[in-house]
């Protein structure tokens, strides 16, 4: 065999250097803002320019003297966009310090979900991803010109006009305004649906909807989604496993969709014989009608201006670079609409797309050179373009959720054969359906059974061992997949040197044995002692000995059986409900069958029995009551009585249920013979915080903070309480803008730890040290 590296084929990065800085820039500003970008440029320029004159070769120093060309006239373009966007955050944000009511138009990106998960009174809103139209709008009682939109979340409660609302409708919004993570909420007291999509495109998604409505739901949100990119009726639980699986891309539509559609129009073209400038031109009109039918989906666009100049090359009878295309296509966004270019979406497609390009084929020669030859290039490709793409996108997918799958790539390659197919047919139901509906039903149901398979595999592989390896969150998390890239590029050159082979099986011995461990009968996973399952914005914590308890259900029956299978919880000593609200006890149906709780703990309130298990019997309780097995103790440290709950809910001012049943929550009190401690404060407000405070406390080794971290708490109980450490049990994403920031730094001043299920995903505490948090799962 060879020993001489891979040779490969040189790809045209003439233009990559500016349109990648240009590309940084503007997410740099749409994030720190303009003066930041500003300062980058010029340093960047700085540096280009005195490189240009120490250049000693002149073809150097005409290239470094091009870029330089290039990178001023983007940012003569770049500036005073990244301005409009710094105003009207300003103004938004003013707002959200004031807390003025905002009245604005904005156009929805995508279309109305239905909100899951909070509190019962919650149920029935919906929430949907906006981004506001430049021009008047009135903050509070001044009327502001906004110079650009602003992306923002805006969700209503039941009953609001903002379930009707589909993608590309344009809506008059008014409301309070929130940040939670960098994202605007919009809170939508009053909404006025100004204009409705219409013409053949919003046809085309109504009859699609129509035809599948007879079919699963889960299936036909995602045939649609996978056309259109509706994944309207899709369970979040269903979603969630595609994400974990690698291929929520699926889901959406990409600019995967836009070259199908190329596909399916050319190819049969050059079949029948039609001439290229014909099939050019057909192709392009089929890629600009889907584009009009998906809307302004920021990786569609990038396809589309990527695409635009490789079909203008082909029409006069020339070869375009795709790479070149596609640093023209970041560029130009970049500089005309710097919030697009930033945009999840828009990074992840263009990162994958210039990885396919780019690392996908020398990868590919790597993996040939180190077959001997055996097996051609193309066949390795395969492999290798999923993977590229996996490893271009994974520094930014692990600032969205901090873990990673081994089995993404396979996923991605058993799915491949399913997904076009049935993308293919989907878009032939589409255009079918208003004109030959029975026809079009049957093609909807071959692309539902693609559908279910693709589903049935990410559901296989999300739980298999290596599913879910949790990785450093943040910025650390983010260098550390960049630092996997660089050695993956560096063993790909130098595969041939036998260290770089070993060092390679070595890595996977050490990424694959942890996980098939903690699967065994002795593994670390099945030792854990706490364990707060991430079922997204609820609770439900898990206590263990030789006996288990179960502290709330969360608000999904399906994410509570996900967690209970990935933690091997078998069966269930007792329940505690702790109060009546939909995100603690709405996952109550998962208990069924040898999960069926042996005893069922309530709280006070007449409501009560109502949300709780019809068997066994549910007994209420209040403060002293008792429960002892296996090695681990329980007691009720508050509510006194029903009474004492309405009352302090009685006392409450600004933010409770005005229910009491936040008030009645059971605080539970466990015990283990080490001296390990729990304390879970459910949802109790500050007034009954206050009171519980007054009463004799035990210390707190791990304490549950009170409704999943809101602002609203009482830092005497906790100072009472002293917790080592503290769980936020928290949805990703939620609306409400929990854990508050001040309750994370009352923790840190206290001196507790924090681990929280929206960043960490299900969160086990080890028996041999409690204060040693793990993930075991993603978050939610």
């Amino acid at each position: 065999m060879s020993t001489k590296p891979p040779v490969v084929r040189r790809t045209d990065l003439r233009l990559l250097p500016a349109a990648a800085m240009l590309w940084a820039a503007a997410v740099l500003g749409i994030h720190a803002g303009a003066a930041s970008a500003l300062t980058a440029i010029a340093g960047v320029l700085t540096c280009v320019l005195a490189a240009a004159l120490l250049a000693r070769s002149q073809g150097t120093r005409d290239a470094l003297l091009a870029h330089l060309g290039l990178l001023v006239l983007g940012a003569m373009l770049l500036v005073p966009a990244l301005h409009r966007e710094d105003a009207t955050r300003e103004a938004l944000t003013d707002a959200v310090e004031s807390g003025a009511r905002v009245e604005v138009l904005a156009r929805a990106s995508a279309d109305a979900r239905p909100r899951e998960g909070g509190a019962a009174w919650q149920a029935g809103g919906h929430a949907v991803m906006v981004r506001t139209q430049p021009g008047p709008a009135r903050v509070g009682t001044r009327t502001l010109d906004l110079p650009a939109g602003s992306r923002m979340l805006a969700t209503g409660g039941p009953g609001s006009v903002l379930g009707a609302v589909r993608a590309g409708a344009t809506v008059r919004l008014r409301g309070t305004v929130a940040a939670s993570g960098g994202l605007l909420i919009l809170r939508v007291d009053r909404a006025q649906l100004v204009e409705n999509p219409e013409g053949p495109a919003a046809e085309l998604r109504a009859a699609s909807r129509t035809l599948t409505a007879a079919l699963p739901a889960d299936e036909a949100a995602m045939a649609r989604g996978m056309t259109t990119g509706d994944t309207n009726g899709m369970s979040e639980h269903t979603l969630e496993i595609m994400r974990q699986a690698g291929i929520s891309h699926l889901v959406a539509v990409s600019g995967s969709n836009l070259w199908l559609v190329l596909g399916a129009v050319m190819a049969p073209c050059l079949l029948l014989g039609v001439r290229r400038r014909s099939r050019i031109a057909l192709g392009a009109l089929a890629a600009g009608g889907y584009v009009v039918l998906v809307g302004p989906e920021p990786s569609v666009l990038r396809a589309a201006t990527m695409a635009a100049p490789i079909l203008a090359a082909r029409f006069v009878g020339v070869r375009a670079s795709p790479l070149a295309a596609l640093c023209a296509a970041a560029a130009v966004w970049s500089a005309l609409d710097p919030a697009t270019s930033a945009s999840i979406g828009f990074l992840l497609s263009a990162l994958a797309t210039a990885a396919i390009l780019i690392l996908a084929p020398l990868l590919a020669q790597a993996l040939h050179a180190a077959s001997g030859g055996r097996i051609p290039t193309a066949w390795w490709l395969v492999i290798t373009v999923p993977l590229a793409a996996q490893l271009a996108c994974a520094p930014v997918l692990v600032l969205l959720s901090p873990e990673v799958s081994l089995w993404s790539v396979p996923v991605n390659i058993l799915v491949a054969p399913i997904v076009g197919p049935a993308t293919v047919i989907g878009m032939l139901a589409l255009l079918l359906g208003p004109f030959f509906p029975g026809l079009a039903s049957v093609l909807w149901q071959l692309c539902a059974g693609g559908a279910h398979l693709v589903i049935a595999l990410a559901t296989a592989a999300q739980g298999l061992p290596g599913a879910h390896l949790a990785v450093p969150e943040g910025a650390a998390g983010c260098m550390a997949m960049i630092g996997v890239l660089v050695v993956v590029l560096c063993c790909a050159r130098w595969q041939h040197l036998a260290i770089v082979r070993w060092s390679l099986a070595a890595a996977l011995v050490v990424l694959l044995a942890p996980p098939l461990f903690a699967r065994g009968p002795t593994g670390a996973a099945a030792q854990w002692r706490i364990a707060a399952c991430a079922v997204g914005q609820g609770d439900a914590v898990l206590l263990r000995a030789s006996t288990t308890i179960l502290i709330d259900t969360g608000p999904d029956p399906a994410a509570l059986t996900q967690c209970l299978d990935r933690l091997g919880v078998e069966q269930i000593d007792l329940l505690v409900l702790t109060h009546p609200h939909a995100d603690h006890v709405g996952g109550r149906d998962a208990l069924t069958g040898e999960r069926a709780p042996r005893a069922q703990w309530i709280c006070p309130l007449e409501t009560a029995p109502a949300q709780s298990l019809p068997a066994p019997a549910a007994q209420p309780v209040s403060t002293g009551a008792r429960w002892s097995g296996g090695g681990l103790s329980l007691e009720v440290l508050w509510p006194p009585s029903a009474e004492a709950a309405r009352s302090a809910d009685a006392r409450e001012s600004g933010g409770g249920e005005d229910d009491g049943a936040n008030d009645c929550s059971l605080v539970i009190a466990a015990a283990w013979e080490d001296g390990t401690t729990y304390v879970g404060l459910g949802d109790l407000e500050p007034v009954a915080q206050g009171e519980l405070a007054a009463l004799p406390l035990p210390r707190a080794t791990v304490l549950k903070a009170a409704h999943h971290g809101s602002r609203r708490q009482d830092p005497g109980l906790y100072a009472r309480l002293q917790p080592r450490l503290v769980l936020f049990t928290v949805g990703a994403d939620n609306s409400f803008g929990h854990p508050a920031q001040e309750t994370v730094d009352l923790a840190t001043r206290l001196g507790a730890s924090s681990a929280r299920t929206d960043r960490d995903g299900t969160i086990v505490l080890p028996a041999s040290d409690v204060l040693s948090p793990r993930s075991v799962g993603p978050g939610r």
